[in-house]
């Protein structure tokens, strides 16, 4: 459940593809993340996630970040040894590298 401080696509990014399974899906976080990408490739909600991710990032101090994901996103995997506020913003900026990948392509 979302508790109001995210929005409801970001939520769901997390909370579906972060999940107990995740590493079902993918072998890493970079797998995971672009198989959310792979799903809907549209450059524009891509940016708006990464910008999203990166607000969250920079609103919360680690330990407050950590607990936010794990207890009430339900985020399953653990960056170590980086920290949450260093993997998400890998996320944000692989999201972003793949947005440019798209606009270039011509694709949205």
């Amino acid at each position: 459940m979302n508790d109001g401080s995210i929005s409801a696509d970001m939520y769901q990014f997390f909370a579906a593809y972060f999940h107990q399974d995740w590493d079902l899906e993918a072998d890493d976080w970079q797998g995971v993340v672009d198989s959310y990408i792979n799903a809907d490739p549209v450059a524009q909600p891509l940016r708006t996630l990464a910008q999203e991710i990166d607000d969250l990032r920079e609103a919360r101090p680690e330990a407050d970040l950590r607990q936010f994901l794990v207890r009430t996103v339900g985020v399953y995997y653990s960056p170590e040894p980086l920290t949450y506020k260093e993997w998400l913003s890998q996320i944000a900026e692989r999201l972003r590298r793949q947005a440019a990948t798209i606009d270039a392509r011509g694709e949205s």
